[in-house]
Formats: structure tokens, C-alpha cells, sequence
């Protein structure tokens, strides 16, 4: 174990970054993104906000972390939130274990806890917009 604390911050993100690719929703290829493109087309998922909470002893520097999963589907009228259900479904499938989570030579982040999940509609110029906001956490360990 090192002396000093690093910042899980990149390596956390990545990890959620690295097991969302490849979605394929709905015969859509659902891209994941940590900064959204202009030119980006709906369905995709954005890494929205991370928060880290240390959790020290004097044995090993931890951290209690949560990301939420930001899902933007856009409809040109109307819509629902199936399709949104569908790629949280999916994301399910990659994401919320009760395995450890990832493990390198320098972290462990270990199993995933379902914090909360909760929708936001609103109308655009570009038609309607239904999102999906799921929340993650897990304790991340320095190695």
C-alpha cells in the first residue's frame, strides 16, 4: 500500500466506462459517453456526476463512491420510458453485481449497490426527451 491517498476519481469512471461498451439496445448501439459530442444522437448514456467520500483506517485509504448513469433517449413526438428501461436493463447486465466490480494493481472497487433511479421528461426543439438517472455505489479500495 502506498503512503499517500490517491484520487479514484478517473480510474472509477473508466471502469463504468470500460463495462458499458458495446450496449446494444433495441438493435441500437447505445454509446457511453464522459463528455457528450455535439454531433451526439440519442439514445446514448453519459457518466454524469461522481462523488467520493473517504473511508480511511490506518491500515488503507478507502473511498465510499457513487456515480449516476445519465440515459437521454429522444422521440419526435410523444414517447415513453421503454425504451430508457431497456438500456437501464442492460446496463444492469454489466454493471450491478454482487462480484467485485474491478481490481487492478493499484485499486479494488467491489460490488455494486443500486442507490436510486429516477426519470426526467421535458420537450425540446428536437422533439420529446425522456432520461433515466440511475445511481451506483460502491466502496473503492488503494491497493
Amino acid at each position: 500500500m502506498s503512503e499517500f491517498a490517491k484520487d479514484p476519481s478517473s480510474i472509477y469512471r473508466k471502469a463504468y466506462y470500460d463495462k458499458l461498451q458495446n450496449l446494444n439496445v433495441a438493435n441500437r448501439n447505445v454509446p457511453v459517453y464522459d463528455v457528450v459530442p455535439t454531433d451526439a444522437v440519442a439514445p446514448f448514456i453519459i457518466l454524469s456526476s461522481t462523488q467520493l467520500s473517504p473511508f480511511n483506517t490506518n491500515l488503507s485509504f478507502g473511498f465510499d463512491a457513487e456515480i449516476t448513469l445519465d440515459i437521454v433517449t429522444r422521440f419526435q413526438q410523444g414517447g415513453g420510458k421503454k425504451l430508457s428501461d431497456d438500456i437501464g436493463n442492460a446496463i444492469f447486465s454489466k454493471a450491478y453485481t454482487k462480484a467485485n466490480f474491478f481490481k487492478d494493481s493499484q485499486w479494488n472497487i467491489t460490488a455494486t449497490q443500486l442507490e436510486r433511479s429516477r426519470y426526467i421528461e421535458s420537450e425540446s426543439t428536437g422533439g420529446y426527451v425522456i432520461r433515466k438517472l440511475i445511481t451506483f455505489s460502491n466502496f473503492i479500495e488503494q491497493l
